[in-house]
């Protein structure tokens, strides 16, 4: 590994984890399904541009469409909105952490599906990276079901959800040329977007600047930036290498939000980071199955096969 591919690898790193800064300011302005919809709809039309630019063909029959509507709403519709939406009662950095999570639900969906290998380290692996969420969620739990509870859970379900398009993406999309899935995907995401974004009136909203750069930069530097260095990188220098970033989106995430939103570190969040990165760790014994989107972004989340398959 090369000085150059470690610093595309922190620099991927650097932008998958802002992703949970951008989106806690964007939310704070519009509807998180508002902000998720517009994301995608710029991030769309970036990746068509360059489909366009290159001369890449999209597909034209009728079942790849479905399975991008499929991809659409599990890579798309439910984990956009929902950490969009959690991130309106929880900091970004703790966002950040349990969205690394995806892995676990990866590979029991693989396990079940695909008859992945289980091991003892592995279930050792789940049991620790589960018990992480429980180290953020159980104290609060003692006064109820607190906003702040139901923002973790949110995620913890974006994450599963990115997991399971993960999953369905390697057995249905390999097929598929990287850009046009990624283009197929969010593209069918956004259509499914739009009606949830217009219950939250977005024509009455007036978002700051600062929000509008947010989710502008969101949109074209994690999606075109961001796919461009991922590819790069999986081409030279493998899916090993690529799915490292797995490990450094997260510290990105957390270092963000102490260092421009003024979020509080606490040893709890600590340990809930160290034992979900070490848990991912444990379970990683084939690449593909820990290549996460630091929120999913869609550039690179539902790209083709189990080697060019990340969250990732």
């Amino acid at each position: 590994m090369s000085f150059r591919h470690i610093g595309l690898l922190l620099l991927l790193a650097a932008i998958w984890g802002a992703s949970f800064l951008f989106i806690k300011i964007g939310v704070s302005a519009m509807g998180p399904f508002t902000f998720a919809m517009l994301r995608v709809l710029i991030g769309s039309l970036v990746l068509l541009a360059v489909i366009l630019i290159t001369k890449q063909s999209l597909p034209h029959d009728r079942r790849t469409w479905w399975l991008f509507a499929f991809m659409g709403v599990f890579n798309a519709l439910i984990p956009f909105g929902l950490i969009a939406w959690g991130e309106q009662s929880i900091p970004s950095g703790l966002a950040a952490i349990l969205n690394a999570t995806m892995p676990l639900f990866t590979f029991i969906l693989a396990a079940i599906f695909d008859h992945e290998r289980i091991t003892v380290k592995r279930i050792l692996g789940l049991v620790i990276g589960f018990g992480g969420i429980l180290i953020i969620t159980l104290p609060k739990l003692s006064g109820g079901f607190e906003a702040s509870i139901w923002g973790e859970l949110a995620v913890v379900v974006a994450a599963a959800s990115y997991a399971v398009a993960t999953v369905f993406a390697r057995r249905n999309l390999h097929h598929v040329n990287p850009m046009t899935a990624s283009f197929g995907q969010i593209a069918m995401g956004f259509l499914f977007l739009v009606p949830f974004s217009l219950s939250e009136r977005p024509w009455t909203m007036h978002p700051s600047l600062i929000a509008i750069i947010a989710l502008l930069v969101l949109s074209v530097v994690g999606t075109a930036l961001a796919y461009l260095i991922y590819y790069r990188l999986l081409q030279e220098g493998g899916a090993t290498l690529a799915s490292s970033v797995t490990f450094i989106t997260p510290l990105f995430g957390v270092f963000y939000g102490f260092l421009f939103l003024s979020e509080q570190m606490s040893w709890t969040l600590l340990a809930a980071l160290i034992c979900i990165l070490g848990s991912v760790l444990l379970i990683r014994s084939t690449p593909h199955l820990v290549k996460i989107p630091g929120d999913g972004d869609p550039a690179r989340a539902g790209s083709s096969s189990g080697t060019h398959k990340h969250s990732r």
